[in-house]
């Protein structure tokens, strides 16, 4: 069975929530990202049951489970999902917005936790503009070099742009789990732009020995 999903769902606008939660150690999901999960385990299968049933939002978190620690994750709008014959389910997870997971609530037998919408820690009008004008300008050249078929997106006018243009780049461009699950957690505006600028740098390195 294919199920399309489109329409967004309305809790990516309001500022905590509850939500069940997938764990997983191997995948991170931006927000304004989208990636494939296939879900097998007999509790997420459930869950993801009770998803499409009511507004098709859940939490993907790659922390191990533990209420005594900080736990973040991504708000994921199921767009598409495919019943395998196996059981299993694939589905297409757009990730809405960064949550902190704040208290666990219940349990059927997947978690539900309370959640808080997490925010970078910088006001836009502190940043280093000619760092940002730096980045939105080295994207653009980079668009220019690797051709039309291949291109960044790029904003840059308030904090949640520009962390989403780093975070898509990063998505996009970087293999490695443990850095993308750092740069996730990375609440410095400031950081992420100098590390996304590291990267393209990096890119730049390699599209000119080619």
């Amino acid at each position: 069975m294919f199920v399309d999903l489109i329409e967004c769902s309305n809790n990516v606008e309001t500022e905590e929530g509850t939500s069940p939660v997938m764990f997983v150690s191997n995948t991170v999901l931006f927000p304004g990202c989208l990636i494939p999960i296939r879900v097998f385990e007999s509790r997420y299968r459930m869950m993801l049951k009770d998803v499409l049933s009511g507004n098709r939002t859940f939490i993907l978190s790659f922390h191990p489970e533990d209420p005594t620690q900080r736990m973040t994750g991504s708000l994921g709008l199921v767009r598409s999902c495919v019943d395998q014959t196996d059981g299993t389910s694939i589905l297409m997870l757009e990730g809405l917005k960064r949550v902190v997971l704040d208290q666990r609530v219940g349990e059927k037998p997947y978690t539900t936790w309370k959640y808080k919408t997490s925010h970078n820690t910088d006001d836009y009008e502190m940043l280093d503009q000619p760092l940002v004008e730096n980045l939105r300008n080295q994207i653009q050249q980079l668009n220019k070099r690797v051709g039309s078929d291949f291109e960044f997106y790029c904003s840059t006018g308030s904090v949640v742009e520009i962390t989403s243009t780093c975070d898509r780049l990063i998505e996009m461009t970087i293999q490695s789990l443990s850095f993308k699950k750092e740069f996730f957690d990375c609440l410095s505006t400031e950081r992420k732009i100098k590390q996304t600028l590291d990267v393209i740098d990096t890119i730049n390195g390699d599209v000119s020995k080619k």
